[in-house]
């Protein structure tokens, strides 16, 4: 039954008139900073032209719109709200977001939506709570997830014009990837605008003992690789987005060098073609997660200043004197 209504929801999205991607030729490079309170947005605004936040609940959406009143470009990670964690799949029913955003005081005429390591999530359902759908789908290499959230994309768009997706996948679940199927690209979303990985860590030697150890810049080769391919078959103006980390925590960075290291790194390769279209640094506010303190940039005075120095860099001018 699941499947066949997914079959008929492609119809019926088939049928509408498919909204314009989101567009990826733009002015500037996208400069932002992952926030985790709304009043932070206030505090990156003179050195980044977009900002993104993770909402707890919808409700969550408008407040955080508010509080930007159409001054950066909302990033909204929304993965998490659409994972049915009966099954550890997920579900294209975007209907709640759609609201949230119409109920905000600010009309946002872009709206970028962040998928957030999706195929890692549903790796780790099948792996750690062995959900039975989460295991059909890894050994499928994700046909289901792709379907929901292609769907999901072509929603969003028909609901909020100028809106588009960013995909950031988890480095551990593209290791993976690659160790079963070494002769294939790896597999991203296919309609995402955005492509990119997470990896926090020294440049050359990114990963765990568990899954290995790798250079980021394989890392970014594997997702570069996919994404020129997917654009091959079909153009929508596809970019890599980096993300830096910009934190501090026990199993991340050594010291402030690395830190500062992988900043510079990433601000480097963000000039390197105009195809990598994006530098989000994770993160600017303090958090706490899985039990591990996790201190944001806004508390590091030398990557604060570093953000800024690379904001000015790309024309994302401050407001300091």
């Amino acid at each position: 039954m699941d499947r066949l209504m997914i079959i008929i929801l492609m119809m019926l999205v088939s049928n509408i008139a498919i909204a314009d991607y989101f567009n990826t030729q733009r002015l500037q490079k996208i400069i932002g900073l992952f926030v985790t309170e709304k009043s932070q947005i206030q505090e990156v605004n003179s050195f980044s032209n977009a900002f993104a936040f993770a909402p707890v609940s919808p409700r969550d959406i408008t407040q955080y719109l508010d509080e930007n009143k159409g001054r950066m470009l909302p990033v909204i990670s929304i993965s998490r709200l659409l994972l049915d964690e009966q099954t550890g799949m997920y579900h294209h029913d975007v209907t709640s977001i759609v609201e949230a955003i119409a109920k905000a005081k600010h009309k946002d005429t872009e709206i970028l939506f962040l998928m957030d390591e999706p195929f890692w999530w549903v790796r780790r359902a099948c792996e750690e709570k062995g959900k039975a759908e989460a295991c059909l789908d890894v050994a499928n290499r994700y046909v289901e997830t792709l379907s929901t959230f292609r769907i999901a994309g072509q929603l969003l768009r028909k609901h909020l014009p100028g809106s588009g997706i960013i995909h950031i996948e988890a480095w551990a679940e593209l290791v993976l990837q690659k160790k079963a199927y070494p002769e294939e690209n790896v597999v991203m979303l296919d309609d995402a605008e955005y492509l990119g990985f997470d990896c926090y860590g020294d440049i050359e030697f990114c990963g765990s003992d568990e899954y290995g150890y790798y250079s980021q810049f394989e890392y970014g080769t594997w997702v570069w690789d996919a994404m020129l391919a997917m654009e091959s078959q079909q153009a929508i103006g596809r970019k890599l987005f980096v993300i830096p980390g910009t934190f501090l925590a026990d199993g991340h960075f050594a010291d402030i060098d690395t830190l500062i290291n992988q900043i510079g790194f990433y601000g480097w390769i963000l000039n390197q073609s105009d195809k990598i279209g994006g530098f989000g640094a994770f993160l600017w506010g303090d958090m706490v997660e899985n039990n591990k303190p996790f201190t944001g940039g806004r508390n590091i005075l030398q990557a604060t200043n570093f953000l800024k120095v690379i904001a000015r860099y790309y024309g994302v001018k401050t407001n300091e004197k």
